[in-house]
């Protein structure tokens, strides 16, 4: 296969309908042109089962390819799981990997029921067996992510296996209803049975495929396992898609708006076509709900798409879901990049979907960071399903900032609008009223602190990761930041872990990122004036970090060189406090927020 070819093939988003000996042979292909590919994300993987991994290990790396991630996938022995859980002191749980996969077995399940056994003695049953699982999580800060518990090839109840108690489906479903109750932050769950339901064209699991080799999937299912697998591994690593940017005409409704009317178009439940639109809309809605940001790019008269919004009754969506909503006759790549750089966001946090393959493929050609969904000749009832099926976005724990994340957004459009045209850009900023909290990072900060530093990108200083137990820890000094202005709460937006040392006179920078939903604000000035302080205050005179340049984080990069710390290639930066210069006013007042 040419080289070309591959590098086309191995981004395409619907990689996962390929043909599975297509993708056997990619696999193998992939690995000699590795060199080549481009990366987001360099990560190491360690696995444990009680299965055979073999085929799931490698598709894995080829579907980790196909989200810009390299990984090294460390393998354990087979059966090892069993008495890994039984043994939180073994080095496997020590080790420095970045994301630890766990696959489990149901054949390995201690208390299966009795047929005679009471509901309440099975629930009994089935928290002890979970509890084991529990124990482990509370002992390891390590990223996990591991499947739910498979259906055994067998049942106790026949046909009501999976209704009544006794049934050992029935039970299996309780165990990983706890699992999935209880899971920490840390710890992602497969949920093999949703992955199964969603997918009706085969077979997840296959018996004689595991009296073969020891693996219960069908090799039918293992890409789509895959899939769901590396999509987990890139919520871990700050790499799901923040902003889905959709087309209107045949997009959101059939029929083109400027030639049918605003009441022609074909939307709502007087016919399949429509429900199908209408059903897509409910859809991008509830994922606007969830802190994804959609925005609407459209080849169109703004005034007449406007209208549909506000003039049809049967539209699910309305503007207020819209945080930017450009119709004009521009090309869409255009556009798409006018919006990311409005946004303040990396052209790969971007899922674009059209109904037009001219416009996709003129998107994929000048965009390439950017995710495209093709919806030619697809019908709408499908829409959703082909965006689900890619996996783009990470719903582990919506926070109240990701709740908030919308408004935020409006706002860095109108205030990058606003300052354009502002003559005086610090009396600009002045204006906004801007207030800042910096505060120990405590239980009701934690959590988002730990998901800043894992998934922020643009400004951070290296890969440093912080469990939340480190990050409430007497040990390291731990900082949230909280920001508000006078049009909007923008809640944590930072987060800060540093370390004293009287020795060197030095505070050092462990990690610090900022999000980008608050750039251009001059909020890092204020933070450095803040960390100036706490050196003075303990009689240092230098501040020190170990920093990591990356294609992201050149915001980032501007500052630092901006305050006069300049690029070398250690990575090591180490400067007097007099020799620092943060000389911006941010008019930012400090407050407990």
């Amino acid at each position: 296969m040419h080289n070309k070819k591959i590098q086309n093939i191995i981004y395409d988003p619907k990689l996962y309908s390929f043909d599975l000996l297509e993708l056997q042979d990619l696999a193998i292909e992939v690995k000699k042109i590795e060199k080549k590919l481009n990366f987001n994300k360099e990560i190491t993987i360690d696995t444990s089962s009680d299965y055979t991994l073999k085929f799931l290990e490698d598709m894995l790396h080829l579907f980790l390819f196909n989200r810009k991630i390299k990984s090294k996938i460390n393998s354990s022995s087979f059966g090892s799981l069993n008495f890994l859980i039984r043994d939180p002191n073994n080095k496997f749980w020590k080790s420095k990997s970045d994301i630890t996969l766990l696959i489990p077995s149901s054949r390995k399940l201690n208390f299966l029921p009795n047929i005679n056994d009471n509901i309440e003695l099975i629930k009994k049953k089935a928290q002890k067996e979970a509890d084991t699982w529990i124990r482990l999580w509370k002992n390891t800060n390590k990223n996990i992510i591991q499947t739910t518990f498979d259906p055994l090839p067998y049942t106790n109840l026949g046909n009501l296996d999976s209704s009544n108690p006794g049934g050992y489906l029935h039970y299996i479903k309780i165990v990983n209803s706890i699992l999935q109750e209880k899971a920490p932050s840390n710890v992602n769950l497969v949920d093999l049975e949703t992955l199964q339901n969603r997918h009706k064209d085969f077979s997840l699991y296959d018996n004689k495929m595991y009296n073969l080799t020891k693996q219960p999937y069908s090799m039918s299912a293992i890409p789509h396992i895959s899939n769901l697998i590396s999509s987990l591994v890139a919520g871990i690593s700050g790499l799901a898609k923040k902003v889905l940017i959709t087309d209107l005409d045949n997009t959101l409704w059939g029929g083109v708006i400027g030639d049918d009317g605003v009441n022609n178009i074909i939307i709502g439940d007087t016919s399949p076509e429509g429900e199908g639109y209408a059903n897509f809309q409910k859809y991008l809605k509830s994922l606007v709900q969830k802190g994804i940001v959609l925005c609407v790019c459209s080849k169109n008269d703004s005034k007449i798409a406007h209208e549909a919004f506000t003039k049809n009754s049967n539209m699910e969506l309305n503007k207020k879901d819209i945080t930017m909503f450009i119709a004009n006759y521009n090309d869409k790549a255009s556009n798409i990049k006018h919006i990311a750089e409005t946004l303040n966001l990396g052209l790969d946090s971007f899922i674009f979907v059209d109904d037009s393959s001219i416009e996709c493929d003129l998107v994929k050609k000048k965009l390439p960071e950017v995710m495209v969904l093709n919806l030619s000749n697809q019908d709408p009832s499908d829409f959703v399903e082909i965006v689900e099926n890619t996996y783009p976005f990470y719903f582990k724990k919506v926070t109240k900032e990701d709740l908030n994340r919308i408004e935020s957004y409006k706002q860095i459009a109108l205030l990058n609008t606003k300052s354009k045209s502002s003559s005086d850009l610090d009396e600009f900023l002045k204006d906004l009223q801007p207030k800042i909290s910096i505060k120990k990072v405590d239980k009701d900060s934690v959590e988002r602190s730990s998901q800043l530093i894992a998934k922020t990108n643009q400004f951070k200083f290296n890969s440093k990761l912080f469990s939340q137990k480190d990050l409430v820890s007497k040990k390291i000094n731990s900082i949230c930041i909280s920001f508000k202005d006078k049009f909007h709460n923008y809640g944590i937006i930072g987060s800060l872990v540093y370390k004293i040392s009287k020795k060197d006179r030095s505070l050092h920078i462990e990690n610090w990122v900022l999000s980008c939903r608050v750039f251009s604000r001059r909020i890092e000035n204020c933070v450095f004036d803040f960390l100036r302080s706490i050196a003075k205050k303990n009689h240092l005179n230098k501040i020190s970090f170990d920093f990591v340049l990356t294609k992201k984080n050149i915001y980032l990069q501007n500052f630092l060189k901006e305050i006069g710390f300049n690029a070398n290639k250690n990575g090591k930066y180490l400067m007097n406090l007099n020799e620092i210069k943060n000389s911006k006013k941010h008019f930012i007042k400090n407050i407990k927020l």
